[in-house]
């Protein structure tokens, strides 16, 4: 059975799955945000339908927790911005 572990100086010890550097919020992001089905997510971080499972039920389980580190990473995302290059806009 997959295992939803923490471990401080991985992910900055957000939950992920054991065995590999795909955190819960991601898998749960592209699940909720990216309409992708549970079979499309294990396929494309080459992980098994079950480690997915594993990681909805520990976000769909931990809410508060989710919505921790997505209020941490949109700050951090609207923090770095103004430093982010991107391509001058051609037309």
């Amino acid at each position: 059975m997959p295992e939803i572990v923490k471990t401080d100086d991985v992910l900055g010890g957000d939950p992920r799955i054991e065995g590999h550097r795909i955190g819960v919020y991601h898998v749960y992001q592209r699940y909720v945000e990216g309409d992708d089905t549970p079979e499309e997510i294990a396929t494309s971080y080459d992980i098994s339908v079950a480690e997915v499972h594993a990681a909805l039920a520990y976000a769909f389980s931990h809410p508060e927790e989710m919505r921790t580190i997505e209020t941490r990473n949109q700050s951090m995302y609207e923090e770095h911005a103004p430093n982010r290059l991107v391509p001058d806009e051609t037309t």
